[in-house]
């Protein structure tokens, strides 16, 4: 079992697993991306954190089987490979029409999670260290999947909300049965989760490059337009420094035995990451209403630094003061810089303020004593 190897890292069918999710998220992250008459519909505002979401799940539930019951071998590939493919076909149907196609994208989805629940079902007969813990989220992931079946037979809103409510039920229930478990389940993998979420989270700046790169090609150059391009790929490689300069520590956190809360904020980490992408785009195209923008830009930084602290705040006690402060004053001058007359000048503004943060952060993080709370390297 790969959970037992010495130096266990991400094995090259995960890595392709997550491009794949990535490409999907993608599809969901194009909703944000065009404007209508300078705004945002409502359908585009609330389908892409319940399409988001739907993927982060999905990712999230076969990260956890993985983690702890990967074999690697071929028939879990072929599953694998499997869901990977029933996810391109089920991301075709994102977008504003998803609900013309709706029964057809539940039973895909649902299809995917029959899939993991069985793969549950499997490692409880072959893991004996885990064998009451795999059972239990095999069948809370069933329950959480039938709650969100039933969402076929509803009308918008409660269609969605079922469906929500499906996840969240399989959100809360692997938690308590990963925390309170009499059998006591082998603790998380911590080095091979940490480096799966910081692999997607590379992944996911590789796609704002991407976004980058797609919208200066149809930008009408002049200084304001120069601006925001050298700013939005500035902010980019801010968010990679400030992401990744402590990100080492999360391996050596003695008290992250279940990874629950690392797992659950990187759903605020990556939507952080998307949403930023769209706000970097918005700004140089020049294509949205102030206002709206505003909006994205203090969600998306909001979500961000979320996604980002909570694992240190949680776990760190030394780190929680200082970058509670930091973060506080990163959101005051993204807020700050939202009432300026540009979107431009905006940009500017927020990249400033994760300039601060980077240098605020530097000499802390690499001089205080956190031993008691990290093991040695």
């Amino acid at each position: 079992m790969e959970y037992f190897l010495k130096h266990r890292h991400a094995t090259w069918l995960e890595l392709f697993f997550d491009l794949v999710f990535v490409s999907s998220i993608g599809v969901v992250t194009h909703n944000l991306a065009h404007t209508h008459n300078n705004h945002l519909t409502p359908e585009q505002i609330w389908l892409f954190p319940l399409q988001f979401i739907i993927i982060w799940w999905i990712w999230i539930v076969h990260t956890l089987f993985s983690n702890r019951f990967n074999h690697d071998n071929r028939i879990e590939r072929i599953f694998s490979l499997t869901i990977m493919f029933l996810m391109i076909v089920m991301a075709a149907f994102f977008g504003d029409d998803l609900f013309q196609n709706y029964p057809a994208f539940v039973g895909f989805y649902a299809v995917i999670k029959l899939i993991l629940v069985f793969l549950f079902f499997r490692a409880s007969n072959q893991d004996r260290h885990s064998v009451s813990y795999a059972r239990k989220s095999g069948y809370i992931i069933l329950l959480g999947t039938g709650i969100s079946a039933i969402s076929i037979s509803l009308e918008t809103p409660l269609r969605e909300i079922v469906l929500v409510s499906g996840i969240l039920v399989e959100m809360l229930g692997i938690y308590l049965v990963s925390t309170r478990n009499l059998e006591k389940p082998k603790p998380v993998h911590r080095e091979h989760m940490v480096e799966r979420i910081g692999l997607l989270s590379i992944i996911l700046l590789g796609e704002s490059i991407i976004s980058l790169t797609g919208t200066l090609r149809n930008v009408n150059w002049d200084i304001l337009s120069i601006v925001a391009a050298v700013t939005g790929f500035i902010m980019i490689g801010l968010i990679w420094w400030i992401y990744y300069d402590s990100f080492h520590v999360n391996e050596r956190i003695k008290s992250m035995t279940n990874g629950f809360p690392m797992l659950y904020s990187h759903l605020f980490l990556a939507m952080g990451f998307v949403i930023l992408a769209n706000v970097i785009r918005h700004a140089i195209l020049n294509d949205l209403n102030m206002n709206e923008f505003r909006i994205l830009a203090i969600t998306g930084m909001s979500f961000f630094y979320i996604g980002k602290q909570t694992v240190y705040i949680v776990f760190i006690p030394p780190f929680r003061k200082r970058m509670t402060i930091n973060t506080l004053v990163c959101i005051f001058i993204t807020i700050a810089s939202t009432f300026l007359p540009k979107m431009e000048y905006t940009l500017v503004g927020i990249t400033i303020g994760m300039l601060f943060y980077t240098f605020a952060n530097f000499k802390f993080i690499l001089t205080k004593d956190i031993s008691e709370y990290v093991t040695k390297d």
